[in-house]
């Protein structure tokens, strides 16, 4: 197979003339988490459904899980067209970032880390809602989790797919111009840069204002459920209800936690290049991309898994084992 030995202008940040991924240690990295996040969050779906224990939290965890899932499809398509370019990926860069392949890589990555936080804002709202307003008659119950969770994908696979029109010989959107996604070789639109292409206040309003305000959100719901326990925790009259949901914020607080330390610092970062406060180098925004943004993915299925065993209680006896345990005869006397 031919090489290409030098090219002019270098491609972009995540790419060299021979690879989509220049960078060694990104592409097995890519590789790796994507496998473990497609195996991990099968592995808590086809669990959940197989539970066929319905209750809001597990709805909700499911439906993390079915996103995550995305981003471990966005996260293998990249390797895979990294690994069928190798050694020849300038040639066909162009090529590349102008299909409808990348655009639709760069989608569903966005359809899963949005509709992640979206989620994520249910499961911390509703956790401290329950803890604060246990008796309240707004709580979130299955039928309404069941339409939220709808109207959230509903929303999110509109915003996600909308730039990708264009691909479409009918539509024709000039906003977004005729690549949104495909502006870099991992087909990402994420505002890290000072680059005023078509559609960068698109690409502001959701990775930067929304995720801000999401995680606003969950930070609020959190101290409030804090707060609430502060309260509450000299109390004798805290029933056992109770008691459940604050162990079971506690636990989710594990997965929120480790979203929130992958997203805030592409925040940080997104708002500091808006602002001229700092230019990334590009060796930076390679790795916020292509690793910070989805180890979540591959992390949230094991953080279940651990929630999951943590909630397993010793079963108490049973009337029957009482029972035979009673009438257990005694040893003869020597």
């Amino acid at each position: 197979m031919k090489r290409v030995p030098d090219c002019r202008p270098t491609t972009d940040q995540f790419s060299s003339c021979k690879d989509l991924l220049k960078r060694e240690a990104l592409r097995i990295l890519m590789m790796i988490l994507g496998i473990t996040a497609l195996i991990g969050n099968l592995a808590v779906i086809i669990l959940r459904l197989l539970e066929n224990d319905f209750n809001v939290q597990s709805i909700l965890i499911t439906n993390l899980a079915v996103s995550d899932l995305l981003m471990a499809v966005y996260m293998i398509i990249i390797a895979g067209v990294d690994f069928y370019y190798r050694g020849v990926y300038a040639t066909f860069a162009e090529a590349w970032k102008t299909s409808f392949l990348c655009s639709f890589a760069g989608s569903i990555s966005t359809l899963s880390s949005e509709c992640s936080v979206f989620i994520l804002m249910l499961m911390s709202v509703d956790r401290a809602v329950n803890i604060a307003y246990p008796f309240s008659s707004n709580l979130l119950n299955r039928k309404r989790c069941i339409i939220t969770v709808v109207i959230v994908w509903l929303v999110v696979i509109f915003i996600s797919y909308l730039p990708m029109f264009n691909h479409l010989s009918f539509i024709n959107i000039p906003y977004f111009g005729g690549n949104y996604y495909g502006r870099q070789s991992v087909c990402l639109a994420l505002p890290l840069a000072r680059d005023r292409l078509p559609g960068w206040e698109y690409a502001i309003a959701i990775f930067l204002a929304f995720n801000l305000f999401g995680f606003f959100v969950i930070a609020v719901s959190y101290i409030s459920i804090y707060i609430s326990v502060k309260r509450t925790a000299s109390s004798v009259n805290r029933n056992k209800g109770r008691a459940g949901e604050i162990k079971m914020a506690t636990k989710m607080a594990m997965i929120v936690l480790t979203d929130f330390c992958c997203w805030f610092p592409i925040i940080l970062m997104g708002i500091g290049s808006e602002v001229g406060a700092w230019k990334l180098p590009a060796d930076i925004y390679a790795w916020s991309a292509t690793f910070i943004l989805p180890i979540n993915s591959s992390l949230n299925p094991y953080l279940y898994t651990i929630a999951y065993k943590c909630n397993i209680k010793k079963k108490p006896p049973t009337q029957t084992a009482i029972k035979l345990r009673l009438v257990r005869p005694r040893p003869l006397p020597p």
